[in-house]
C-alpha cells in the first residue's frame, strides 16, 4: 500500500492507495512552524494500514530529500527541512518525493497521454506553481525547479500598485499578481475591506473593481503561458488549484490568451483530478519506482 501525502500552503492531505484505488483519505490544515507541523503530520498519518511506500507531493523545491520554499512567506521553516528523513524514520520504507505542482502535472498528463506529449500544468492557489511534461516525460530539473512558473516574471502589475517584492525576493512575479494571497491583498486594498479570494470571486459579478482584479490576474497567467510556449513548445495547458478552478477563472484565462496572435491560442482545460490531482500523480509516480 502507498501512503500519498500532499503538503500545500494551506492544507495537508493524505490518501492510502492500494492497486491504484484510494481506500481512505484525510485532510487537515497546514501548520507553519516545525513542531506544529510534525504533530499535525503524525496525527494525519496515524493508521493501521500497512504502508510499503510513501509518496509525497510538496510545495517548494527538493534536493537530496530536503525541502526549500521559493517563497519563504509560504512555509517559513522550509529551509532545507529534512522531510525524507522524517518520513523514513516514521514509516521505515522508501520515500519518493516530488514538488506538488510537478506531481499534479504528471497526474493530469496520465488521462491525456494518448493524444499529447507536452503539457503545462498551473496551480493557482495560495501561491502559483507549475509543472511541465516534455516529450512524455516529467521535467524536474537538477535543482527541482522546472515548471515553477509562479516565480517567472510578467509585465502585468497588480492593481494595488504595490512595490513590495515577491516572497522569493524578486519583483514582477506571476505569484505576486495571480495567487490567492495576491488576489486577497489587492481586493482588501482596492475595496477597503478584508477579503479573501473566495469572497472576491463572489463579488466579481456585481463589482467592477473585483472583476478587474480577476481579469488582470488572468492576463498575467495568459502572458506566462505564452512565454512558456515559446520556451518549451507545449500542446495544452491545465489549470488547477482553488483559484484556478473557481467560477469563471478558466474562461478569463482562455479569453486573455485569445487576445494574442493565433499561434498562442492553446487549449486551456480544467484539472481532471480536481483538488486531489497531486495525490493521484505522486502515487502513480511512486508506484512506477
Amino acid at each position: 500500500m502507498i501512503l500519498a501525502l500532499d503538503i500545500g500552503g494551506t492544507k495537508l492531505s493524505a490518501a492510502w492507495i492500494e492497486d491504484g484505488h484510494c481506500v481512505a483519505r484525510r485532510q487537515i490544515a497546514m501548520q507553519y512552524n516545525e513542531a506544529a507541523f510534525l504533530t499535525a503530520l503524525h496525527k494525519l498519518t496515524r493508521s493501521d494500514y500497512p504502508v510499503e511506500k510513501v509518496a509525497v507531493a510538496t510545495t517548494g523545491y527538493l534536493r537530496d530529500g530536503r525541502v526549500w520554499s521559493v517563497n519563504l512567506n509560504t512555509i517559513p521553516f522550509w529551509k532545507g527541512f529534512p522531510l525524507a528523513d522524517v518520513l523514513t524514520q516514521r514509516f521505515n520504507c522508501p520515500v519518493i518525493m516530488l514538488n506538488d505542482a510537478q506531481a499534479a502535472a504528471w497526474g493530469e498528463y496520465l488521462p491525456r497521454r494518448s493524444r499529447i506529449r507536452n503539457l503545462l500544468f498551473i496551480t493557482l492557489s495560495t501561491g502559483v506553481g507549475g509543472g511541465l511534461i516534455c516529450d512524455g516525460e516529467l521535467r524536474s530539473g537538477p535543482h527541482g525547479l522546472a515548471g515553477h512558473i509562479g516565480h517567472a516574471t510578467v509585465n502585468v502589475s497588480p492593481l494595488d500598485e504595490t512595490e513590495s517584492r515577491c516572497g522569493c525576493g524578486r519583483q514582477g512575479c506571476l505569484e505576486h499578481v495571480a495567487s490567492g494571497t495576491a488576489l486577497a491583498r489587492q481586493a482588501t486594498a482596492l475595496l477597503q475591506q478584508p477579503l479573501d479570494s473566495r469572497q472576491l470571486f463572489a463579488l466579481a459579478a456585481s463589482n467592477p473593481q473585483a472583476e478587474a482584479i480577476l481579469s488582470n490576474a488572468a492576463r498575467a497567467v495568459a502572458q506566462a503561458i505564452a512565454d512558456t510556449l515559446m520556451l518549451v513548445d507545449i500542446e495544452e495547458v491545465v489549470i488547477g488549484g482553488s483559484v484556478g478552478m473557481a467560477d469563471g477563472m478558466l474562461l478569463r484565462i482562455q479569453q486573455a490568451l485569445n487576445t494574442f496572435p493565433p499561434l498562442f491560442n492553446l487549449p486551456v482545460t480544467s484539472a481532471a483530478g480536481g483538488a486531489d490531482t497531486g495525490l493521484t500523480g505522486v502515487a502513480d509516480w511512486a508506484a512506477r519506482r
